[in-house]
Order: structure tokens, then C-alpha cells, then sequence
């Protein structure tokens, strides 16, 4: 005889599980975005995964040869910036605290172009003035960033923890991918129905144009930048190279990496080479992303630019770095969702008003 559940039951058994939600919620809290990360990770790095067991190797000799490159490609800059970290800020400190700190003088050559040579050396001498004040301001505030490098150093530790538990979970996301997968699509069929298949081609193609169009084409920006460092010969091109990558993330967000660059050039009396890192950047590795970024994610995902440039910023200000994946994910699969939903109603009227002519 089966045994009758009565409504209150029901309900103290559906409060309990949200509690149970809520409880292991509390538990993942600070470790939510390390698993996004291995997600994100395992997902766009799957078919190289699966070309490796393709080759009959075992689930964790493959998940351990794809953790392996992915762990040392992204914790080298970590470590590599914690170890020269205190060093290069007292070095900082040191240069600012300097007595000397003199602008060069504006070149002859400037002096004697055309029409605008005289409006080029005030504009040079302004700029002068202007680092000076800059330098003065600085190193006033000098002797009390002690407290800002020991912040920043904790930060920077507390990164590169986050960074290892997310390279951590990967290896089983890859061992374990398979029977996740399913479980995951037995969850959204039972959430969206029919649509189950859509909704997940979409986060895929959102995800891939995403990964492989922005973070891409800041790839592609990134050793651009790298060349033209090494070949003006900036310090620490490696290190300047990682930074870059991040920021060319965001459009125009560039400039905070060369333009500080090419007026250190022109303080240390490096006029040329100031001028070769202004113009690489403004006429090169500016216009990458211009042509290239539009390509590779038109490639993969049927949304318009500007959305994903909202969905970039709007997920960045929301959920920080991780929510540049998942800013443009959300906004393409509404977007989607809504087409979708448009377009069955339209033919749904059309069906309609054939269904009335014939009648």
C-alpha cells in the first residue's frame, strides 16, 4: 500500500532541501569562482583532452598531461612577478627618492619641422613640467606605500592560491568530465524541455567566441607587445607582456601599459625608441583587435558586437575578471532565447492566418 505524503510534509521536505542548498552554498562560497574557472577551462580545452584518450591514454594520464602545460602557462607569471615583486618596488621607491629627475631637452629635429615646430617644443616642455610634478607628488607619498606593498603582496598571494585549487579541480573535471556532462544535461532537460539542446549550444558557442575571439585577440596583442618591447629594449618585457594581455581584454585599456612606457623612454633621453613604442602600439597592436576580434567571434556566436562589449564590462564589473566569460555567455543566451521565442510566435500567427484562409 504506498504511503500518502500530505502537503505539509511536502513542504518541510522542500524547505529542507533548500536549507541543504543553502548550507553547502555557504560551504562552496569562497571557492565558487575557482570551480568556474576549472569549468571554464576544462570546457574550452576539451577536444585537445579528447584527442588524448583518443590515443588510448587513461583518463588520469590525460587530465595529468593537459594540467600539466595549463598549470606552468598560467602560474609562471604569478610566481615569476611574487618573487621579483618586493624588489621591483623598492627599486621604485629608490628611483623616486632620487635628487635628480631632469626632462630632457626637445630635439633638434623638433624643433625644425614645419609650421608646427614651435607649438611641438612648448608641447614637449609642458609634458616636462607636467612629469615633474608628477615625480614630486610621487615621491612625497613614497615613504608611506609600505602598507600598499605588504596589501598587495597578500593579494597577490591569496591570486596565486586561487589560481592552484582552480588548476587542482580541473584534473578531475577532466578525469570526471563525461559523467558530469551528463548529469548536467539531464538537469537542463529537465529545467528548459525541448529547448535543451539550443540553450546548451549556446553557452558553447558564447563561451568558445568569447575564448577564443577576446581572449584571442589579446593573445595575439599581448606578443605583439612583447616584440615591440624587446626590440626597444624595455626592461622586464616578459612580465609587461602578461599585464598587457589583461588589459587589451578591454578596449583601449592599452594605453595604461604603453603610454607610461614610452614617457619613461623619453625621461631616460630615449626620444626614438618613445617614439617607435607610441606608434607600434597606436598604428599595430592598436588596430589588432579591429579586425581580428570580429572575425573569430562572428565565427562562433550570433550576437552583435556591441553586446558582447557590454556583456564584457557589465560581467567585469559584476563578478570581476571571471565575469568576462560570463557577462557575454548570460547576454547570448538571452538574446538567443528571445529570437527564439519571437520567432516560434511569428510563425505561430502565420500558421494562425493560414489556418483562417483555408477555413
Amino acid at each position: 500500500m504506498p504511503i500518502q505524503i500530505s502537503r505539509y510534509e511536502k513542504i518541510a521536505s522542500l524547505a529542507a532541501l533548500c536549507l541543504l542548498l543553502f548550507a553547502c552554498y555557504q560551504v562552496l562560497r569562497p571557492f565558487v569562482f575557482d570551480l568556474l574557472w576549472a569549468a571554464i577551462l576544462c570546457f574550452v580545452t576539451w577536444p585537445l583532452y579528447a584527442r588524448l584518450r583518443d590515443w588510448k591514454l587513461t583518463a588520469n594520464w590525460a587530465a595529468t598531461a593537459m594540467v600539466l602545460p595549463i598549470g606552468i602557462l598560467l602560474l609562471t607569471p604569478f610566481v615569476a612577478a611574487a618573487m621579483t615583486f618586493t624588489d621591483d618596488i623598492n627599486r621604485l621607491l629608490q628611483w623616486l627618492n632620487q635628487s635628480t629627475h631632469v626632462w630632457p631637452a626637445a630635439p633638434d629635429w623638433l624643433q625644425k619641422l614645419p609650421v608646427f615646430g614651435d607649438k611641438a617644443v612648448s608641447a614637449w616642455q609642458s609634458v616636462g613640467e607636467d612629469s615633474s610634478r608628477i615625480v614630486n607628488l610621487a615621491r612625497q607619498y613614497a615613504l608611506g606605500a609600505s602598507s600598499w606593498v605588504l596589501q598587495q603582496g597578500i593579494s597577490l598571494a591569496g591570486e596565486l592560491m586561487h589560481m592552484g585549487l582552480a588548476i587542482l579541480v580541473l584534473f578531475f573535471f577532466y578525469r570526471d568530465g563525461e559523467h558530469v556532462a551528463q548529469h548536467v544535461v539531464i538537469a537542463v532537460e529537465r529545467l528548459a524541455g525541448e529547448r535543451t539542446q539550443r540553450i546548451l549550444h549556446i553557452v558553447r558557442s558564447s563561451l568558445r567566441a568569447v575564448v577564443y575571439g577576446i581572449l584571442g585577440t589579446a593573445l595575439v596583442q599581448a606578443l605583439a607587445s612583447i616584440l615591440g618591447f624587446v626590440i626597444a629594449g624595455v626592461p622586464y618585457a616578459f612580465v609587461l607582456g602578461v599585464i598587457a594581455f589583461f588589459l587589451m581584454i578591454i578596449p583601449a585599456a592599452g594605453t595604461v601599459i604603453w603610454l607610461p612606457i614610452a614617457l619613461w623612454l623619453l625621461a631616460e633621453g630615449e626620444t626614438g625608441w618613445a617614439i617607435f613604442i607610441a606608434l607600434w602600439f597606436l598604428l599595430f597592436v592598436g588596430t589588432i583587435d579591429n579586425w581580428l576580434r570580429p572575425i573569430l567571434i562572428s565565427r562562433e556566436v550570433e550576437l552583435p558586437f556591441v553586446l558582447i562589449v557590454f556583456g564584457i564590462f557589465g560581467g567585469l564589473l559584476a563578478f570581476g575578471f571571471i565575469g568576462v566569460f560570463i557577462g557575454p555567455t548570460l547576454l547570448a543566451t538571452s538574446y538567443a532565447l528571445i529570437l527564439d521565442w519571437l520567432i516560434r510566435s511569428e510563425r505561430q500567427e502565420q500558421e494562425d492566418e493560414a489556418g483562417l484562409r483555408d477555413s
